[in-house]
């Protein structure tokens, strides 16, 4: 009997101890499960915050490019309007909603327009601000562009690095190269059949339409500034007329020189030189009469003329290799403006390439060489910088086998410095820039 109670006394401590430990294991099960679940709630909270955050910073990127767009409206309005200052206030988009707070900013070059634009978006009570700077675009901007479209062609050998746009066709033949985006209104390309052309960044169809200058109120506009702060010269005697302009005139840099050449009594004569200090213009250089320009720049200058501008030789900056372009650090920069055409001369040191160091607009016009189909070839015809004409101006002519047999092939480069800056008192596109752009965290309200 006292060996059975003991069998039993030793079952029940067994049963006991087995309980304690089911109970300890279960114990640790459910803290587990429920650290488990609290981590997952935990977890499911961060990933709902930070897609929250993700949607409210879309949010304040559509306000940005809402701000952007509406600047853009008033900018193309004839006549075009800069407003001081403008906002949009819970502006609901996929469940949430954005603010936008535009300012215009003071200082800064005085032809070009800068705005401070403050978006905010929000998300479920998740808010995310950005603070960006927008800058009125100059047609600077495009290492080609033309409002509308003659029977030019872009062929074999013809090299364009850079933002290439068209308000009209856009033709193509053979195998020209094309370094950067090709845009054009026009739903297709006219593309000789059997041409290979090389897109390097592709090209877009359909592309909104970027309003040229107009020809009477750009020049209108330059004339007055030249004339208030900058340096104006006036109109000639006799249809024949014109200025000759030298930069750097005897190798003496930093100087821009120009002469008469016009009708005095029965005849035609030059006048003596008169030579400006580019440093101390303040606005832009305006002719009235065609000019003939030729020369290395020293310092930043606009050109404009009433008439037309002819390229007499290679227009190069100081800091630059005359077909490496500007060197790094070229504070060199110039604009040629003509209310006319454009026109590289058939002169003797253009009969082997010609060099331009600038950004070129002919209001009228086109940019074009003289007696482009005529002659032996030229060779390249060099541009650091950029053109912009009001219809497309030829430089040479090819033959059945779209190779240049007259005249030039163009060799265009964009000017990357033009990324951030602009020849002073360059016309405006009507577009805006993003010039800077800051993520809040958090946001300063």
């Amino acid at each position: 009997m006292r060996r059975r109670d003991r069998i039993l006394k030793a079952s029940s401590g067994e049963r006991g101890s087995a309980l304690v430990t089911v109970l300890a294991i279960t114990t640790a099960v459910l803290l587990i499960g429920s650290a488990l679940f609290i981590m997952g709630v935990g977890e499911s909270g961060v990933v709902e915050y930070a897609t929250d955050s993700a949607r409210a910073f879309w949010l304040a990127e559509a306000g940005q490019e809402r701000a952007r767009s509406w600047l853009e409206e008033e900018a193309q309005c004839s006549p075009p309007v800069y407003p001081f200052e403008g906002s949009f206030v819970d502006q609901p988009l996929s469940g949430g909603e954005y603010d936008a707070d535009v300012q215009i900013r003071g200082g800064g070059d005085p032809w070009l327009i800068e705005y401070d634009v403050v978006t905010v978006g929000e998300m479920d009570g998740v808010v995310r601000q950005i603070r960006s700077v927008f800058r009125s675009e100059t047609f600077s901007q495009y290492v080609y562009f033309h409002n509308q479209s003659s029977d030019v062609w872009h062929v074999t050998g013809d090299s364009l690095d850079g933002p290439f746009h068209a308000n009209g066709h856009i033709r193509i033949r053979g195998e020209p190269w094309f370094g950067g985006k090709v845009s054009t209104t026009e739903d297709y390309l006219i593309v000789q059949s059997g041409s290979d052309p090389i897109f390097e960044q592709g090209y877009e169809v359909n592309a909104q339409e970027v309003p040229f200058p107009d020809p009477v109120l750009v020049p209108s506009a330059l004339r007055a500034v030249a004339q208030a702060q900058g340096l104006y010269v006036g109109g000639l005697r006799g249809n024949r007329a014109y200025y000759e302009v030298e930069l750097g005139r005897n190798g003496v840099l930093g100087y821009l020189s120009y002469r008469a050449y016009e009708r005095v009594g029965p005849r035609y004569e030059y006048s003596s030189w008169t030579d400006v200090p580019v440093s101390g213009l303040n606005g832009p250089v305006w002719f009235e009469e065609t000019i003939r320009v030729e020369g290395t720049l020293d310092g930043e200058l606009l050109i404009g003329a009433g008439e037309d501008i002819h390229i007499r030789d290679d227009v190069l900056y100081e800091d630059a290799t005359p077909r490496g372009g500007p060197a790094p650090g070229c504070d060199d920069l110039l604009g040629l403006i003509s209310a006319g055409d454009v026109v590289v001369d058939e002169t003797p040191p253009n009969m082997s390439d010609c060099v331009i160091h600038a950004h070129v607009m002919a209001l009228r016009h086109s940019f074009t060489a003289e007696n482009y189909n005529q002659g032996p070839p030229r060779g390249d015809l060099v541009v650091w910088g950029g053109i912009a004409q009001e219809n497309t101006g030829p430089v040479g002519a090819f033959n059945e086998y779209d190779i240049i047999v007259h005249g030039y092939t163009k060799d265009y480069h964009f000017d990357v410095r033009l990324n951030g800056d602009s020849p002073p008192w360059y016309p405006l596109t009507g577009r805006y820039i993003l010039v800077s752009w800051e993520d809040v965290r958090p946001p300063e309200l």
